[in-house]
């Protein structure tokens, strides 16, 4: 089948370690992998003309937020009119599924890498299913324009997965795909295909944390060591040490991410964050002796938020802190 994915501008800058939209990678070269012909419209590098990109697909691809959806109603209509099938995955799908069946013919919801075939087949809801990570093929960076992202932007680097989903269940997250690991062989491959083949100079982890493990991270900076690539990653304050932030420097780090959302015990509890301003202070004072460069994350405006919270949030952090 003749395959179109529809890759709306979305607010990231094409320097963010966020631009490239894994997820739809990956479907593209599940898709790819079962014989289908696909090609991409990525409006964050060009611009197109949607009716006549359409003509002769058999079907049209979205996924997005809320502020993709009026161009998906608009797009989607028009491939009504043109008899080509529509899908949709991502947060949409996931989380305003009956609205989005309104909209499109197919809605997949969850983990679309095991239902591809009858995403194209059926119509209605389709339910993902925790795909086997050892026979998911790599992202289709070819089919997204990575050599255009390169000539943009000083720095050449992808993103990488080392496990996808997470174990905890923060109030504030919406992760929805089913957490797992990915052998780290098979990351390592992956990781020097893209520095062979694109010649990276920065890899940049797309976990939701890196460090669950204590040992699966070591073993992650001990096979960093030898491949001359700098790298980044999103880390947790709660299980990060001395050793772990020396084995990440000397591994390449030159990035963190740092999950720290407060310097108030009590608003940690009620987000379910499970870690303490303790293990926050400790994390990011690691990071300072290593010299390793970080933001962290500070989160404001729950609904249960009482009046003159920023100020008293703002106010607890601590001095000479990169949040």
């Amino acid at each position: 089948m003749k395959l179109t994915f529809v890759v709306y501008k979305y607010g990231v800058p094409l320097s963010d370690p966020c631009c490239y939209p894994l997820g739809m990678l990956y479907i593209s070269a599940g898709l790819k992998k079962l014989g289908h012909e696909v090609k991409v419209l990525n409006f964050n590098l060009w611009d197109y003309d949607f009716a006549e990109e359409i003509k002769g697909q058999d079907a049209v691809f979205f996924t997005g937020y809320d502020e993709f959806l009026p161009f998906i109603r608009r797009d989607s209509q028009i491939s009504c009119e043109n008899g080509v099938k529509t899908v949709i995955g991502g947060a949409l799908a996931t989380f305003r599924t009956q609205e989005m069946a309104q909209i499109v013919d197919t809605v997949v919801v969850g983990e679309g890498d095991e239902v591809l075939s009858e995403a194209l087949s059926s119509t209605g809801i389709v339910w993902g299913r925790k795909p086997d990570l050892s026979h998911v093929p790599w992202p289709d960076y070819d089919g997204f324009g990575i050599d255009e992202y390169h000539r943009r932007h000083p720095i050449r680097y992808v993103g990488v997965l080392t496990s996808r989903g997470c174990p905890y269940s923060c109030q504030f997250c919406a992760q929805t795909c089913r957490f797992q690991y990915r052998d780290l062989g098979a990351v390592f491959q992956e990781i020097d295909h893209y520095k062979a083949t694109y010649g990276i100079e920065l890899l940049v982890i797309n976990d939701n944390t890196l460090n669950i493990r204590k040992d699966r991270f070591m073993a992650f900076c001990e096979g960093m060591k030898g491949r001359r690539l700098a790298w980044s990653a999103a880390i947790r304050t709660d299980n990060f040490d001395d050793q772990m932030a020396c084995a990440a420097k000397t591994s390449g780090a030159n990035y963190f991410v740092v999950g720290v959302e407060s310097f108030t015990q009590a608003r940690l509890d009620k987000m379910g964050k499970k870690t303490t301003v303790a293990d926050n202070l400790r994390t990011l004072e690691l990071l300072g002796k290593y010299h390793i460069p970080y933001h962290g994350n500070i989160l404001l405006g729950f609904d249960w938020d009482v009046p003159g919270h920023i100020t008293r949030e703002v106010s607890s952090i601590p001095p000479g802190y990169n949040v």
